[in-house]
């Protein structure tokens, strides 16, 4: 890449006056070159590259992002949301989604975060934000895919507790099951027993890329065993 930009170049992503159509699916992702930083202060600042990294996700391949810390791959995952500028290339048919607008790009990628926001309301409606026009059927089923024992009704949020860290992540899972997004962002998920294999099995035909901070021989961890690419992030 070429030398770092003034402070404060790169930004936070406002969408264009007009933006582009979002293309027909399947949908294949691909990032090159791609260069960001958050906004000051968030979390401070500093520039985050992929360096020569391309990746290129067509639709099925699962593929994971080792990082050596949490900025790079909570900066990748801002992009690929929409809610970051960037300079290089972040394409889903080789449509830039600085050019489509954040509705569609969310509309094609989800995250599956562990530290998910969590409203103080029932668990179903807590799911039923991906989609408020879902069924309770609709939502039942998104909850048993991903694995969330909690019963619909059951009331959480700030007043009733916090989830513990695993059934978060679970139910940002049974948000994007419900949306049926058909390109994944998993942070690498907990230490529960099982819980990655629940996740890719709750994902199966979907296109994912793993974000995890483990420095680990490509295939030596298991949590890389269940992944098709395995790409380290070293630029920063």
């Amino acid at each position: 890449m070429n030398s770092s930009p003034a402070r404060g170049h790169l930004r936070e992503h406002t969408e264009p006056p007009e933006t582009v159509p979002l293309p027909p699916g399947p949908y294949e992702l691909r990032v090159a070159g791609l260069r960001t930083r958050w906004p000051d202060g968030e979390p401070d600042g500093e520039i985050v590259t992929l360096g020569d990294v391309e990746l290129v996700l067509p639709p099925g391949r699962r593929a994971a992002l080792v990082a050596g810390g949490p900025v790079g791959t909570s900066a990748l995952a801002a992009v690929l949301l929409g809610f970051l500028d960037y300079e290089g290339t972040a394409t889903v048919n080789d449509v830039e989604l600085r050019d489509l607008s954040g509705e569609d790009v969310r509309r094609v990628i989800g995250l599956c975060a562990r530290d998910t926001r969590i409203l103080h309301a029932t668990v179903a409606d807590n799911v039923r934000v991906a989609r408020p026009d879902a069924t309770d059927d609709d939502v039942a089923g998104a909850l048993r895919r991903a694995g969330l024992e909690l019963a619909p009704g059951a009331v959480i949020g700030d007043r009733e507790g916090t989830l513990p860290p695993a059934a978060c992540q679970r139910l940002a899972l049974a948000r994007v099951l419900l949306a049926d997004q058909p390109i994944l962002i998993l942070e690498e998920p907990t230490e529960e027993p099982g819980m990655l294999t629940d996740l890719l099995s709750a994902a199966e035909e979907r296109t994912l890329l793993l974000l995890t901070h483990r420095a680990a021989v490509p295939g030596a961890a298991p949590i890389l065993r269940h992944v098709d690419e395995v790409v380290t992030l070293s630029g920063r």
